[in-house]
């Protein structure tokens, strides 16, 4: 029987961001950032981030699999985290969304500021993560030496 780890929590979740990305609707999301507004279809967003999650977790497998032993706190932290950034940067409409009854006025102020939020922490996260690879490659090549 295998071992649940908790890397396959990405491969869940980038099956649920998948399957997100080929039933969205044709709606964009637009992100204001001081004068500038990103834009991008919902699927193209679901399906990025679903190919983020794809890529750690090869990454994560691939070290399993090479017994490269990361540090299990950073790599709970860049999970766990990751997962909640992208459940931020995913749904913060239905959080936030305050129909207004004055259409010209959009109240879109704090969706921005969780978008971008979540978006740095996701970015600080990644990181992270590659610090936790650097630390144990270091780790490992130290501990083959000294027992040579």
């Amino acid at each position: 029987m295998m071992k649940f780890k908790n890397y396959y929590l990405l491969l869940f979740g980038s099956i649920v961001l998948f399957i997100l990305a080929l039933t969205a609707k044709k709606e964009s999301i637009d992100v204001n950032i001081g004068d500038t507004y990103y834009v991008m279809a919902y699927n193209q967003f679901y399906g990025l981030l679903s190919f983020f999650l794809v890529f750690f977790f090869i990454l994560y497998g691939a070290f399993d699999l090479l017994k490269i032993m990361l540090l299990k706190l950073l790599s709970k932290i860049h999970i766990f985290g990751s997962l909640f950034s992208i459940l931020v940067l995913v749904f913060p409409y239905s959080i936030f969304n305050n129909p207004n009854d004055f259409p010209l006025f959009d109240n879109l102020l704090y969706i921005n500021i969780a978008l971008v939020v979540s978006f740095l922490l996701f970015l600080i996260l990644q990181l992270l993560f590659i610090m936790n690879i650097f630390v144990s490659l270091i780790k490992k090549v130290k501990t083959l030496s000294a027992s040579k």
